[in-house]
């Protein structure tokens, strides 16, 4: 089962994608705050799911006025599930709770013409509303279809007979001249009223009696005003992003010019372009070599978010895409210490390292580990990391390490290296830099290209540092020992 904590959503971009929905039914809102992923053996409902949001992510220019009247009236359904959990209880509502009810149902009957005009394009499977007139008029007998709740006179003969006396002794009270007079009627008054609410909960009892078996169908049709509000929020985020449909495969990955939608945005609110990053992975260990800067952990996270999007029934921010179903999503992204059990930075890594692993092997899994053994010195986590490739290469997951270590792509099933500044002329930049005005690591950043490409053959970690070092200007005396060295 996939389980993603609060701050990893937040690293791979997962939470931005939530937050940039809008659902408008408390229903949708809920699906959006508890969202689900699909489970390997979910892989028809996630079919499903897909092919809906599919078709109403290209419906969505045919169909903006109507999904813009459903939003509307997803916005005016109050949740009612407590009340109708009480009424299943054979608990006895209030007026309140009635008052709503009625309300919900109402707005459903609104819904429904609404959802099968837009249908008539989209052709959503597994969302569908019942006839909510049965239930409306157990609340509303005189079929007044008013947005009130109100328990009429003639719902019982004794109802009748004491709102009759109740205003007789209004009307005396309305009357009266002494104050002795008045008080005596007050007290009667206050005894009829005790009456017409003792009837009044007899009447709503019986009210409850009838409306009980229209819960399951109540209930259900909140859950469907649930997903049809998050379809549309699917699908008007597949539009913004340019997201396209993920075909399911067996075991194997690919994403071909994916995108990370808080990046995308970041970027172009400074001037810039989020760079497409492509990968295709089997079962094993994929690695991705490249230099500190180079954007190893970009195509990470942004693997992982996609991922992620499929399986909870998103399209996928991609020009094209093939997922697998995994049982389970490991993510390793950073090296904090972990303060409460007192271990070093290297040390936490391996307590959750192994923690991850054995969560991994359970299943068919997606295990991403962003710079494994940077908690410790150079020579011991390149050996360290060559032994995890190793490993992974027989564990039933796609295993994608990135690694600025050299030496470890070399046991790798695929490997990876991001362009960097492989295709810059370094004399550029430099001439760049030389007006003494330009910000360098902004001018190098806006340079540096952080797609992948796919290596064949045996290949180290790109020297991206070095050509840095010497696009900054460090000393002539420090980059001569650092050339000397490489």
């Amino acid at each position: 089962m996939i389980s993603i904590g609060f701050d990893d959503r937040g690293k791979i971009g997962l939470q931005y994608v939530l937050e940039s929905l809008h659902a408008c039914s408390p229903f949708g809102i809920e699906r959006v705050q508890k969202l689900r992923f699909y489970s390997p053996a979910e892989r028809a409902a996630l079919e499903t799911e897909l092919g809906n949001v599919e078709r109403a992510k290209n419906a969505a220019g045919a169909c903006a006025a109507q999904y813009e009247a459903i939003m509307a009236a997803l916005c005016q359904l109050k949740d009612v599930r407590g009340s109708l959990k009480r009424l299943s209880a054979e608990e006895t509502l209030d007026h309140v709770e009635l008052f709503e009810i009625k309300g919900f149902l109402l707005r459903i009957a609104d819904l429904i013409p609404l959802f099968a005009e837009m249908n008539e394009t989209v052709r959503a499977e597994g969302i569908a509303f019942h006839d909510p007139e049965p239930a409306l008029d157990v609340l509303d007998p005189e079929r007044t279809r008013s947005r009130g709740f109100y328990i009429p006179d003639g719902a019982t003969e004794a109802l009748k007979r004491i709102r009759a006396e109740k205003k007789r002794l209004e009307q005396r009270l309305y009357e009266a001249e002494t104050e002795p007079e008045k008080n005596e009627i007050r007290l009667l008054r206050t005894r009829v009223c005790a009456d017409e609410e003792a009837e009044e909960r007899t009447v709503r009892k019986a009210m409850c009696e009838k409306l009980r078996p229209f819960v399951s169908a109540m209930l259900s049709d909140a859950d469907a005003a649930g997903r049809l509000d998050f379809l549309i929020q699917k699908a008007l985020f597949a539009v913004r992003y340019g997201a396209v449909r993920p075909g399911i495969t067996e075991t194997a990955l690919e994403l071909i010019d994916m995108t990370n939608p808080e990046l995308v945005d970041l970027l172009k609110g400074k001037g810039r372009a989020f760079v497409p990053v492509s990968i295709a992975a089997d079962r094993g260990a994929t690695v991705i070599t490249g230099a500190n800067m180079g954007g190893k952990s970009v195509a990470m996270k942004t693997v992982a978010l996609n991922v992620l999007l499929m399986h909870a029934g998103f399209l996928v921010c991609a020009k094209q895409a093939r997922i697998p179903m995994f049982s389970c999503v490991k993510m390793l992204f950073d090296d904090a210490q972990s303060m409460q059990s007192g271990l070093s930075g290297f040390g936490s890594e391996i307590v959750r390292f192994n923690e991850a692993l054995e969560e991994a092997e359970k299943g068919y899994s997606l295990f991403l580990l962003d710079e494994f053994a940077r908690g410790t010195n150079p020579d011991e986590g390149a050996v360290i990391v060559q032994a995890v490739t190793r490993y992974l290469n027989g564990v039933n997951a796609i295993s994608i390490l990135a690694t600025h270590y050299d030496g470890v792509a070399a046991y790798a099933k695929t490997h990876y290296q991001i362009v960097g500044l492989r295709d810059v002329d370094p004399e550029s930049i430099r001439a760049e830099l030389a007006s003494g005005t330009a910000d360098g690591p902004a001018v190098i950043a806006r340079h540096m290209d952080y797609g992948l490409y796919r290596v064949d053959g045996k290949a180290d970690c790109p020297k991206d540092a070095l050509h840095i070092c010497r696009m900054l200007s460090m000393k002539p005396e420090i980059l001569e020992r650092i050339e000397t060295a490489y």
